[in-house]
């Protein structure tokens, strides 16, 4: 899988400006990465590991596990419960720029949860926008043919699964559907070359 793609993909789920750490194009099943996140004042780097699945189908479930239970992040209500303590200087709209960002490396009841991370990834899916990234980088090649991850399968994830339908068969290309086991992928099996799905891929985009 396309390091580039995955990287464009897990910030558009996310929301942050994560960068995959490494040299490589394309992703190594079973290695793992350091994910990487510079805040833009103090230029500190926030960062946890992640280990790609060894089958692709897993690669975003597995990204967002990781993603999940490993990034540390200051949830701002933390601090306005903070507030009731230690005095309205402890509230998160009264920090400035540069403290918020140095709150990344207190202590871990101050950060998002699982739970919550999780809503927030949930709620990315049921945003528009999500539509127009997975259009560009939720689709890829594989040796049956396409797939595309759906772990949340939202109005906007249907809308860009029916344009590949939609492509594919203007394109008087056959193809059969099926979800992968665990649903996270739909695959579209094509039945020719994997460097021909690839440049079917390339003219989608």
């Amino acid at each position: 899988m396309n390091i580039d793609n995955f990287q464009n993909l897990i910030q558009a789920i996310t929301k942050r400006n994560f960068i995959i750490k490494t040299s490589d194009t394309e992703i190594i099943n079973g290695k793992e990465y350091c994910i990487q996140r510079i805040l833009p004042i103090t230029q500190r780097t926030v960062n946890f590991f992640w280990k790609a699945p060894l089958t692709e189908e897993k690669m975003l479930k597995s990204f967002i596990t990781a993603f999940t239970t490993k990034y540390r992040e200051p949830n701002p209500r933390a601090y306005d419960y903070s507030a009731r303590i230690y005095g309205e200087s402890a509230r998160w709209e009264n920090k400035s720029e540069t403290e918020k960002e140095y709150a990344y490396s207190h202590h871990a009841s101050n950060m998002f949860n699982k739970a919550e991370l999780m809503q927030q990834v949930e709620n990315n899916f049921n945003n528009k926008e999500i539509e127009n990234s997975l259009l560009k980088y939720g689709f890829y090649n594989t040796e049956y043919g396409i797939g595309i991850f759906c772990f949340f399968q939202s109005n906007y994830v249907t809308n860009a699964i029916n344009s590949m339908r939609a492509y594919l068969s203007n394109s008087n290309i056959p193809f059969t559907n099926e979800y992968s086991d665990a649903k996270w992928v739909l695959r579209f099996k094509l039945g020719i070359s994997k460097e021909a799905h690839l440049q079917i891929l390339k003219q989608f985009n």
